[in-house]
């Protein structure tokens, strides 16, 4: 065998230590991990990368040895400092297999998370929130579901809005963004860049150059005249506290005022229309301009 010949052999040798301990890592298996990890150490020690590795299987070997049914508040606060800290960045060593591990060891801390109540002070142990991390949405989605009186808090909107968005799609989601756009309407540009969803950016712009609102309370009913088809879905999810809260949100007053008026104008010109037409005139003269407006050019 020939010096390059050689050369080729221990460097094969040692690529295929090193997929053994990725191989370890994306499994879980700590046993494994370990008895790789030594050997691609005594082929080649000094890889840069066993360090990084180190972590992993350090880490691993604590999430083992953990009690998650006892797991506190506390307790899971100090393991999500940690992923964030210390194991996340050392997952790059595992190249394409890092988003893998990382999903895998937020799903479990969501998990031991589940039965933990919502902590307003420390919202980023709830489980909802660790499993949007672990991009385990439909979970995500129920753990936020669950919590009381979550209609019109901007967090919980949030992991909703982001859950929903991610398992069904705009459809499934426009009611919590569009609660969103009401109750949180100076972080909903934020909510925007999260969603990555075109249409929704795309009816943003359109709303920004079409009509001047004061925020994006406005925009909810903005959507409806240039897609009157949502109301009818839309409509089902009006609650009683969504009614009282409109006293206070103009923007949220207008949209349940055109909401009403979509499901009249069919049957034509009414009583119960002018009445509407005249509610939506109180609540807004440059919104109810916009409405006229774009009456005028569909009857044309």
């Amino acid at each position: 065998m020939s010096a390059r010949q050689l050369d080729l052999f221990l460097d094969s040798r040692e690529v295929v230590l090193v997929n053994d301990v990725v191989a370890a890592f994306r499994a879980g298996e700590c046993g494994r991990a370990r008895n790789a990890l030594a050997a691609l150490r005594a082929e080649a020690p000094e890889r840069s990368d066993l360090a990084a590795f180190a972590v992993l299987l350090d880490f691993l070997e604590k999430l083992r040895a953990s009690d998650f049914a006892t797991l506190d508040s506390d307790g899971l606060e100090q393991l999500r400092g940690e992923i964030d800290a210390v194991v996340a960045p050392a997952t790059r060593a595992l190249g394409g297999e890092a988003k893998g591990f990382r999903d895998r060891i937020w799903r479990q801390l969501a998990s031991a998370a589940a039965g933990q109540p919502f902590d307003r002070a420390r919202p980023q142990i709830h489980a909802a929130a660790l499993y949007l991390r672990a991009q385990a949405d439909a979970e995500a989605e129920g753990a936020a579901s669950t919590i009381a009186d979550g209609w019109n808090d901007p967090l919980i909107l949030r992991w909703r809005a982001l859950a929903r968005y991610r398992v069904g799609g705009l459809p499934a989601a426009r009611w919590q963004i569009f609660s969103l756009a009401w109750f949180a309407a100076d972080s909903f540009p934020q909510l925007l860049a999260e969603l990555s969803a075109p249409q929704l950016e795309s009816d943003w712009r359109r709303f920004q150059s079409a009509i001047e609102m004061p925020d994006a309370s406005w925009f909810p009913a903005w959507c409806l005249l240039s897609h009157p088809e949502f109301a009818a879905a839309l409509a089902g999810e009006i609650s009683p506290p969504i009614m009282q809260a409109a006293a206070g949100i103009p923007g949220l007053g207008a949209f349940l005022a055109l909401t009403k008026i979509l499901a009249i104008e069919p049957g034509g010109y009414s009583r119960a229309l002018v009445d509407e037409r005249a509610r939506l005139r109180a609540i807004d003269a440059t919104f109810f301009a916009a409405y006229m407006r774009s009456r005028t050019v569909r009857d044309r």
